[in-house]
């Protein structure tokens, strides 16, 4: 095991933002509370492989936070929401590359950090909807296009905010459009209803289908229990080549 590299970007780049800022605005000390606690949800799983796009995405969110702590003290509490975002970043389905999902995650938070500055400490709940946006974004799968769709929506909002002086609200719209942009067509509805309301712990253990049933890296034999060898041969490993078990 050991530690990886992006997992310390991630890291650094907390701390890179958050330390100049508190030196600019000393009353904003106890956001290095949450920085502290955002270190931690990636440090105890520092050995996994973050990608390019938690960093980007880790990033984005502490420099927004450290923008609008540095200017208004006012605002250090949405340090507590950009915790909560590296948590729903790093513990996502986000992919390692996916270098543009990390930009539309960064791009709501570092819109919330300018228009927060802008307009004097005014409309800091919007970093509510930006820790939302991350969230969806996050969780998004595999297109590229949603990424874009959250950098689109979000700078738009932001630039209007700094403009017009005001107008918080646009962070509403600009979420839903966000969230409508991850993919209406990818909701699949059900198909059956399941009973499981008097299962027992064991009862997920058995293949559906009957004791001739088989499932991909185990076979249910009636009588034996699982026969813990492959039958499948399919690929099923990541883009680095990480396999997984074979019996899942």
């Amino acid at each position: 095991m050991s530690i990886k590299a992006t997992s310390a970007l991630s890291i650094l780049a907390i701390w890179a933002a958050m330390i100049p800022a508190v030196i600019v605005e000393p009353d904003a000390w106890w956001s290095l509370i949450f920085a502290g606690l955002a270190t931690a949800s990636i440090g105890v799983s520092a050995w996994r492989r973050l990608g390019i796009s938690r960093v980007i995405a880790v990033a984005g969110t502490w420099s927004g936070t450290a923008l609008a702590v540095a200017n208004e003290p006012g605002a250090t509490w949405i340090a507590i929401f950009a915790f909560l975002s590296t948590g729903a970043i790093v513990y996502s389905v986000l992919r390692r590359d996916a270098w543009l999902s990390g930009l539309g995650i960064a791009a709501p938070w570092l819109a919330t950090g300018i228009a927060i500055t802008a307009n004097e400490g005014d409309g800091a709940w919007i970093c509510v909807f930006a820790f939302l946006t991350t969230g969806a974004v996050a969780n998004a799968g595999r297109s590229a296009y949603r990424g874009l769709a959250a950098i689109l929506w979000w700078g738009i909002a932001g630039a209007i905010m700094v403009i017009a002086g005001g107008w918080a609200w646009l962070a509403v719209p600009a979420f839903v459009l966000s969230g409508l942009s991850i993919g209406v067509g990818d909701f699949r509805l059900p198909r059956r209803f399941e009973w499981d309301l008097f299962d027992r712990d064991d009862d997920g253990d058995r293949p559906p289908g009957g004791p001739s049933a088989r499932v991909r890296g185990v076979r249910w034999e009636s009588g034996r229990g699982f026969s813990g060898f492959p039958f499948d041969d399919r690929d099923d490993r990541d883009s680095d080549g990480d396999a997984p078990p074979a019996v899942r």
